[in-house]
Formats: C-alpha cells, structure tokens, sequence
C-alpha cells in the first residue's frame, strides 16, 4: 500500500481546500476511498484464486485513488480523460479506465446531438453515476455493474440523439445511443471461468485480470493455451460490434432504459493468449423516485457468450447468463441508507468433462453513509453472497458457499 499511501497524504495535505482552482472551461474531481475491511470468504479471485470477493484478508486497505478531468478543447468539442489507481498486481498503479472526445454542437431545437470517439462505458449503469464511474449509493456495485467494471467497455465512436417534446410541455425526454466499437472480444471469459462477483474495482487496459485455476485452464487441459489471465479489451478479429440504447426520461421522477450489446467476435480466433468470445446481452433498467423520496433502481441483464469452433450442439465454451438486482435508498440530510439484493445465474450449455461453469447465487448488501462535510463521506457496507458453483470442486471447496464481507471506509471527493 506504501506508494498509494504517499498519495493519499498529499491529498489529505490539501484537504482544507474543496475545490481545485483549474483554467475555465476545465474541471477535476480527485477522489480517495480507504477503509477497514473484515472478510468471511474464500481465496480472492484478484489473487487467482475463486472467491467472489476483491479481498480475502482483513485489513486496513485502500479501495482506489482517482482522477476526473473533463476539459474544453472548443466551444462545442470537450475531452474527459478518468484515471484510476489500485494497489494490487492485477495491473500498472495507475492506468484509465475511460478517454475520449465528445462532440456537442449547439442546440438550435429541442432535438439534441451527442458524438463521442474514444474508449468509455457503455449506457448501462442506473448506480454508478459518480466521478470517476462511483456509485453514490453503496461502496460495492451489484453483480451486472461489477462484470459491466471488469469486462465491459467500447473502444469507438457513439452517436447520441434526444428530444424534449413540446406537446409534451417539456416534461419527458426520448434518446437513443448509437455505438459501433471494437476492442472488446475476450470479453466474456471472465463472467464463465469465474463467474459472477460484486464490488467496487474497475478493470484498466493494462490489467490482467486473473483467472481461476479450473483443470481445462491448466497446462494439458482443453483451453490450456489460454495465459492464465484475461485481457478483456483486445482486438483480435478487426470486426465492430454494436451497442443500442433506448431511453425515456420524464422529469426526475422516473428512467427507462433499454439496450442490446453485442460484440460480434469470432469465437474461434485465438491470438495474444486470448481466445475469442462472441458475447450479447440484452438489458432492461428503471430508476423511480418512489413516495417519501424513496429511491427505488432496478436492472436486468440476460444473454449469451461462447467460444471456440460449433461442435454440432454447443461450442467448447457455451454459457448463458441472466442477473439482476433490486435497490432501494433513501438520503436523509446528511445520511443515507442503501440496501439491494442481487440475483444472478450462468447456465452451462456444453458437455466439457472439468470444466462446469453453472453458477446460482444471490447477494444481500446493506449500506449507510454520512456526509461529514463537502469532502468526507463515512460509509459502513455490510455483504452477503451465497453461490452454487460446480467448479468449487475442483478446489476441494463444497459446490455452495457464503461468503460475507463488512468494511468501513472514508470517501473522499475534492
């Protein structure tokens, strides 16, 4: 933890100042998670181990350190650039997680258009709306934000369009998002060698995300080319995929979205240490303010990923999977209290002997924070997670386990 800790105290040396005095036209949010965690779990899979959980000690420890920046390079042309560190060897300290340009010409009507060209998230996530990608609302993301963080992301350009109807009286919003985008062809490989997961870190391009040692991963075993990690942005067949998103806003009480993901990879292109995943998804959001200020978010997310060549009735790698989580949270002054259930699942659809990759599980997070000020945020986050895994086995593990994590951490945001 030694060189994030030297960062963080030249943040805290700078802690009496809530803002951070840019050129106009250019604005930064730093931001410094660090807290306490104890953990009931198994070996963390950023360990290359199986658990679910990111830690598998306890201890004092720092979540992430981030950077940002959102700049105007013309009237109508800005650059957002995020940076995010971790103290871990899954990759470099620090890397981005997100770089692109983003066009916005003047609105002449009540129609408005969006361009951006570089590499950023998707327009999935109803919870992590913060700098930085954060989640306001609890420490650890659900399970479809925490695959969406560790495989997820579109490398190209994105065309964005939404109207405010006059007949309307202004009172709803209609958009749609456009994005065509390569760089994302492992992905998937994750989500079925380790299945699901839930917290709060965010893979980078320079990451290698560990994967578990299953028997077909092992040298001699099916898939035993594969580097033992995955590198879930890499371009291996030069072929776009797409993503579609349909939104309708009315006002601030209520949030529709509906999208289709598809990466269009060639399952059968090995190359880099990687194979290829053709990985789709169809999802479903809604966010309401509910009576009494009651915030009420959900989100679906179900579809496919498989890998290598078809074999008459299913490929090497053959898995479909279907998650989605149910949140309600409430701000009270300075507090909040956020709780959500998760459920997500992984159907196995081929007949690999060792390599089983079912998954059944659900998981139960309790989260309360309070605002100490503008900069500082206390928050106590209580977990639970119960899986069904064949491939627990193969650790001399049993197929079901619980595993619960409950950490203190301070949030800093300047």
């Amino acid at each position: 933890m030694g060189r994030l800790l030297i960062l963080l105290s030249a943040v805290l040396a700078t802690a009496d100042t809530a803002a951070i005095e840019l050129a106009s036209g250019h604005d930064a949010t730093i931001g410094v998670e660090v807290g306490y965690v104890n953990i009931d779990g198994y070996p963390s899979w950023t360990e290359g181990g199986y658990g679910k959980l990111r830690y598998d000690d306890d201890g004092l420890v720092l979540h992430r350190a981030y950077l940002d920046y959102s700049g105007r390079l013309t009237d109508t042309l800005n650059a957002h650039l995020v940076l995010e560190a971790y103290e871990d060897d899954v990759g470099s300290p620090i890397d981005f997680t997100e770089a692109y340009v983003e066009w916005r010409p003047v609105p002449r009507s009540a129609t408005r258009y969006r361009v951006r060209l570089g590499m950023f998230y998707p327009r999935l996530s109803l919870e992590n709306t913060g700098a930085g990608w954060s989640t306001p609302y609890t420490l650890s993301s659900s399970a479809i934000n925490t695959w969406v963080a560790e495989e997820i992301r579109t490398t190209g350009i994105e065309f964005s369009m939404s109207h405010r109807p006059a007949a309307l009286n202004g009172a709803h919003t209609f958009s749609i998002n456009l994005t065509a985008f390569g760089g994302n062809d492992p992905a998937g490989s994750l989500l079925a060698w380790k299945g699901w997961s839930v917290h709060d870190r965010q893979s980078r391009p320079s990451d290698d995300l560990p994967l578990p040692p299953v028997p077909q991963l092992l040298p001699g075993g099916m898939f035993g080319h594969q580097e033992p990690y995955a590198e879930p942005f890499l371009e291996l067949d030069d072929a776009l995929g797409f993503f579609v998103n349909l939104e309708w806003r009315m006002g601030q009480r209520l949030l529709l979205r509906i999208a289709r993901y598809d990466n269009e990879a060639d399952p059968t292109v090995f190359e880099r240490g990687q194979y290829g995943w053709y990985t789709e998804f169809n999802h479903v959001g809604v966010q309401a303010t509910l009576p009494g200020e009651l915030g009420l978010f959900a989100q679906w997310m179900g579809g496919s990923t498989v890998m290598g060549p078809w074999l008459g009735e299913w490929y090497p790698v053959d898995a479909e999977y279907d998650a989605y989580y149910l949140m309600l949270t409430r701000a009270f002054d300075r507090h909040r209290v956020s709780v959500r259930f998760d459920d997500f699942s992984v159907t196995d659809n081929d007949e690999i002997p060792d390599d089983d990759n079912g998954e059944e599980g659900r998981a139960w997070t309790a989260t309360y924070q309070y605002a100490l000020n503008d900069i500082a945020t206390i928050a106590v986050e209580w977990m639970s997670i119960r899986s069904d895994r064949p491939a627990f086995a193969y650790f001399g593990t049993d197929a079901s386990v619980t595993e619960k994590q409950a950490q203190l951490a301070v949030r800093l945001r300047f």
